[in-house]
């Protein structure tokens, strides 16, 4: 009997010291993003998640633009890639590779409402019908002009409804009243800011929605090309050359241009501006067919060899929720793709109306993709800068792209 109760001790004791050892045990979570800038607002969040969630550890990894693409590709041969990372518009690659977890079985389970985000970028990350990654936040291009510019020169300000025509004949009288070294219209000539919008605006397109055509062979996108190189010709905007040596938002920033297309990317700097009380803000000119604009954005996607993959549901979830976006909103890093947040986002400005950004996103579309986004689009954007540049015209650089581009395509099919 004695032996029995020692026994018995020996057992209570070894129990009594193992399960706090067990209550400690965590699974932990790796987390990749890119973004320097936004890691300190991501510490925070991160912090808050393992408050409200004590069993789960996450591990921030952050590896810059330049090697983060490789270094996934590679982590995810060898199956030691993040269990949750940021993925972007080159989604497509990484559903085709099938290394991504389909999130609607974990959506379905929490009944997390879909409709609460943007719509625009909530379908980006759907492929064939299945989502693929939470949306984080998103980006919108619009027009920022300067009101003391176009009162200095006695010129109407751009109002709601203007077309591209409209825009011109603005331009022309800002040019015969300014001063030399003044520009009525600047922009950044890379896609996103610029032709990716005026494609489809004048009835082209880049991409078809099947991701099956390219649509350089298309007028509307030959014409898009021939109205800005005519905003050139016409000197109400500068030549390549001057763009390429200063960019458009310099120039805006130093109250040398009139006119600038840009995304809210830049908003924050613009609101910082000298003249920031004179900036307003106003959705693109139409072009003949619309004055739809190009969005980008953001997702938390799933490694599908997570090891714990409803910790990492846990953790995308909250990512994608509304106390990190709030967090993220008031930390000025991003713009809200939940549309209960974006309430948090606007107040960070102090004199830009941030209210034409969630206008621009109501009918914007997502930036196009394909599979093998990343082989067609530097032929693009090469091309495009040639045509821009004068040193091929938009007939032949069109061809090229076509050419190219459509080959590629059609070897993801």
């Amino acid at each position: 009997m004695k032996r029995f109760v020692t026994l018995l001790l020996a057992t209570v004791l070894v129990m009594a010291f193992a399960l706090p050892a067990l209550a400690a045990e965590k699974t932990t979570v790796t987390f990749a993003l890119w973004d320097e800038n936004q890691k300190p607002v991501f510490d925070e969040i991160i912090a808050k998640f393992q408050e409200e969630n004590p069993g789960i550890a996450v591990e921030v990894q952050l590896t810059p633009w330049s090697q983060y693409w490789t270094k996934l590709d590679a982590a995810m041969g060898a199956e030691k890639a993040a269990d949750v990372f940021w993925m972007n518009t080159y989604l497509p690659k990484y559903v085709a590779a099938k290394v991504l977890e389909p999130l609607d079985a974990y959506i379905e389970k929490d009944a997390l409402d879909m409709d609460a985000y943007v719509a625009v970028v909530r379908d980006a990350y759907k492929i064939d019908g299945t989502t693929y990654a939470l949306p984080k936040g998103m980006d919108t291009v619009q027009v920022f002009f300067n009101k003391a510019i176009f009162d200095k020169y006695g010129v109407e300000q751009p109002k709601d409804g203007w077309t591209w025509d409209d825009m011109v004949a603005l331009a022309k009288q800002l040019k015969e009243k300014a001063a030399d070294g003044e520009y009525p219209i600047v922009m950044e000539l890379d896609p996103q800011p610029s032709y990716f919008n005026f494609i489809p605006q004048d009835g082209g397109f880049i991409i078809s929605e099947d991701r099956s055509k390219a649509g350089f062979d298309q007028e509307g996108t030959v014409n898009s090309y021939k109205k800005v190189l005519t905003l050139m010709d016409d000197g109400v905007m500068p030549d390549y050359k001057v763009l390429s040596d200063t960019k458009g938002t310099d120039l805006f920033l130093s109250q040398k241009a009139a006119i600038l297309f840009m995304g809210s990317w830049k908003a924050m700097l613009l609101d910082e501006a000298s003249f920031a009380k004179d900036i307003g803000l106003i959705p693109m000119p139409k072009m003949d067919a619309s004055n739809i604009s190009v969005l980008g954005g953001l997702g938390f996607a799933m490694n599908a060899n997570a090891q714990d993959k409803e910790a990492a549901w846990k953790l995308i979830k909250y990512l994608a929720g509304e106390e990190s976006n709030k967090m993220q909103a008031e930390g000025k890093i991003d713009m809200p793709a939940l549309i209960s947040a974006q309430q948090y986002y606007a107040p960070n400005f102090k004199n830009l109306d941030a209210s034409v950004f969630f206008k621009v996103a109501e009918t914007g579309y997502f930036f196009p993709t394909s599979q093998k986004v990343a082989e067609w689009l530097p032929v693009v954007m090469d091309v495009s800068s040639q045509i821009l540049s004068g040193s091929m015209s938009p007939e032949d650089g069109c061809k090229m792209i076509q050419e190219q581009m459509q080959p590629i395509l059609d070897s993801e099919q």
